[in-house]
């Protein structure tokens, strides 16, 4: 029984999901430059669409990926392309 849950949770453990959305937010072409933000698993995170903006230093957005992991904790990583 107990190799059984021992299994079981490292199954658990090793196991994760990936979630991927693209938006084409404005018609504006998708740009050379690319901003990211990523969440931490420990402190505040901003991964707004602002925030990768900024950290590109986009001031047009042309298009905006948001992918989501699940392993144990989500983290959540937001791309913004544009000019």
């Amino acid at each position: 029984m107990k190799k059984i849950l021992f299994m079981a949770g490292v199954a658990i453990i090793a196991s994760s999901c990936t979630i991927s959305q693209s938006y084409q937010l404005t018609g504006q072409p998708i740009g050379s430059k690319v901003g990211m933000a990523k969440s931490k698993i420990i402190g505040d995170s901003d991964t707004s669409v602002k925030a990768a903006a900024d950290n590109g230093k986009i001031t047009v957005i042309g298009a905006v990926e948001v992918t989501t992991k699940v392993f144990i904790f989500p983290i959540t990583k937001t791309k913004v392309y544009g000019e």
